[in-house]
């Protein structure tokens, strides 16, 4: 049984994606916690101003569960404001990026799922 609170994470202060400012993630859990093809489950807070910087994964679906703020979200040249209880889905091979540009910190959840999209 593998419980994790997400709540107690220690945070640490990394630039995401050559984005701008610095986002308090923690890893909650690794990839080695899933009998399933998941490489992890982040805790992400990115404060008033910080971006995830514009990025491509492979073969994947990232997941970002938006849990309280708002900002804006792009996804293939296409921009869309997303808000507290917002699901996007990072498809296979696409270029994504996300910015808080609100008054208030973004907290969310950050999942990657393997595709296999044969």
């Amino acid at each position: 049984m593998t419980i994790r609170n997400f709540l107690t994470a220690q945070l640490h202060d990394d630039c995401i994606h050559e984005g701008q400012g610095l986002c308090h993630h923690a890893t909650i859990l690794p990839a080695d916690a899933f009998q399933a093809p998941i490489r992890f489950l982040n805790y992400t807070i990115l404060p008033k101003g910080a971006t995830f910087g514009a990025h491509k994964h492979g073969d994947d679906n990232e997941i970002y569960i938006i849990l309280e703020g708002e900002g804006h979200y792009t996804c293939n040249g296409e921009t869309v404001s997303v808000k507290a209880g917002d699901v996007l889905v990072n498809p296979p091979f696409g270029t994504h990026a996300l910015a808080n540009d609100s008054g208030s910190d973004v907290e969310m959840r950050v999942l990657v799922l393997e595709s296999y999209n044969r």
